[in-house]
């Protein structure tokens, strides 16, 4: 595998709006992988709990937070819980190749090892969920590895061990060939059997990463609000990780308005999303799932292929930067690496890939913070929100008028101090062209905002509600100066509070940087 992170020079990246999430794997453990990630771009490791052990992702978890550290640089941490995904097991090799027109059996894991030496080929291929195979009927289609092989079920047989219990193998044609690795996704849209969220194993996974106080809790398969109010359950009543909702499931988008709102936010997991829903229609279900979390200020993250080629190669596909171009364009928050940084030859060059794409692409949609040069998505979102008075009562209308001044007035920056990720959302959601400088006294707070739009974290531990403005500007200042993003002189939109009221800003004022 080849490390190109060795030679890469360890220094923080320059502002972007749209995030950058990377999931961690085997090809993010070599020496200096890590902190080219963090050099590249990424603001959220994501650990895939589906994957791996726990001693595995402790030591990935330590080496984040040292990195992040060491340079200064909020990294957020999100645990991907499993959900009710049904999988294979171990293959030979860790890897086969399904070809078309093939037949492949499917057999229980635990009884795959009993198979011959000589059978144990592409033609049996092991799952973990037995109660899979006792589900499958004759016609019906399985998806493996995201879809990009299709098996059809034409019969299955039950056997018998010695001990008098009975399993299942089931036989498929392959329909269309390819790739499945240890561990691919099994995905069956025709079958009713589901588990309950959360799992057992998610349960498990989720205690783990409460011990590691990660920032996020992502939930895999979300159907409906219950599923969310069953995980918040288990979390600490304060102080605790956001959770972030993958829409990867048909009945989710039925159900899509109430789990935004539930959820801290969500993540379109175009991989099982394109199983379940026509695949046609993934590009329009991917602009209303953002369209939704846009209006509810809810971050959300693109995933699953956006770079998939570089799991091989050193560059791109076109289309595969084009598809990282329109989902910034779309209004997402974040767009997310998996298999391209968790197993792929270079990691480090395809988070820099990402980075260069974003910042192409948010660069041609502005010049100097203007309004006129602001994005399509931009307009969209200003002229959706009446103008409203600064002494309003709302704390979304005073975030619209902090916005809307910084466009108008050409200053630098909004700055803000939170104390929690709903505050600086009601600011972010407006989507300003300048930085959101988000100053937080919470270390967990301001890792967990790395992950939001246009957000820039900057922890001030002395700092509190009744903090001088004075303090404030000095360390945003510190920040735009060191970004090259401000220059002495210049002005910046600042929002407090005179008096902190469950959280909520009520003083909007410009302030210009002392020289």
């Amino acid at each position: 595998m080849a490390v190109e992170a060795n030679q890469l020079e360890y220094t923080v990246t320059n502002w972007h709006r749209t995030k950058i999430v990377c999931t961690l794997g085997p090809a993010t453990d070599a020496p200096g992988v890590i902190e080219g990630l963090i050099s590249g771009g990424m603001d959220v490791a994501r650990i895939n709990a589906s994957h791996g052990d726990h001693i595995t992702h402790l030591r990935r978890i330590e080496r984040i937070r040292e990195a992040a550290s060491k340079v200064g640089q909020p990294v957020a941490i999100l645990v991907d819980l499993p959900g009710p995904k049904f999988r294979l097991g171990n293959l030979p090799d860790d890897c086969c190749t399904l070809a078309e027109g093939t037949i492949v059996t499917l057999v229980k894991e635990d009884k795959a090892v009993e198979v011959s030496s000589e059978s144990m080929d592409s033609s049996w291929l092991p799952v973990r969920n037995p109660e899979l195979l006792q589900a499958l009927r004759a016609g019906e289609r399985i998806f493996l590895a995201d879809g990009s092989v299709e098996l059809r079920v034409e019969g299955s047989v039950a056997a018998q061990s010695g001990l008098g219990a009975t399993w299942v193998r089931v036989r498929c044609e392959v329909l269309i060939g390819g790739v499945v690795r240890s561990g691919s996704g099994i995905n069956v849209p025709e079958s009713a059997l589901f588990e309950l969220i959360p799992t057992d194993d998610d349960r498990q996974h989720l205690a783990f990463a409460l011990s590691q106080q990660v920032e996020w809790i992502g939930i895999s398969f979300v159907q409906s609000v219950d599923d969310i109010h069953r995980v918040r359950a288990l979390l600490p009543s304060t102080g605790g990780p956001l959770v972030m909702a993958k829409i990867e499931k048909r009945k989710a988008l039925v159900n899509l308005e109430g789990i935004v709102e539930a959820a801290d936010g969500v993540m379109v997991a175009r991989g099982d999303l394109g199983v379940e829903t026509d695949l046609a229609e993934i590009a329009l279900v991917q602009k209303r799932i953002i369209s939704t979390a846009n209006a509810r200020a809810r971050p959300v993250i693109t995933a699953t292929q956006m770079l998939e080629s570089m799991v091989a190669h050193e560059h791109p596909t076109r289309a595969e930067v084009t598809d990282v171009a329109n989902a910034v364009l779309d209004g997402t928050d974040a767009v997310m690496l998996s298999a391209e940084t968790a197993i792929g030859q270079f990691p480090v060059a395809a988070v820099r890939v990402l980075h260069r794409v974003i910042a192409a692409t948010e660069a041609r949609h502005t010049r100097s913070g203007r309004l006129e040069e602001a994005s399509w998505h931009d307009r969209r979102t200003l002229s959706e929100v009446q103008s409203v008075s600064i002494s309003g009562p709302k704390q979304g209308n005073l975030g619209f008028s902090a916005c809307e001044l910084a466009v108008r007035m050409s200053a630098r920056a909004v700055v803000v101090f939170v104390q929690s990720l709903a505050a600086a959302l009601e600011v972010a959601r407006f989507r300003p062209q300048v930085p959101i400088i988000a100053i937080t006294g919470s270390a967990t707070l301001y890792r967990s905002l790395a992950l939001a739009h246009a957000i820039s974290p900057l922890l001030c531990v002395e700092c509190n509600p009744a903090a001088e403005s004075r303090s404030l500007i000095t360390k945003a200042r510190a920040w735009l100066l060191a970004q090259g993003l401000a220059r002495p002189g210049d002005e910046v939109v600042l929002l407090t509070g005179s008096q902190m009221i469950d959280g909520k800003l009520d003083t909007l004022q410009i302030v210009q940087l002392a020289s």
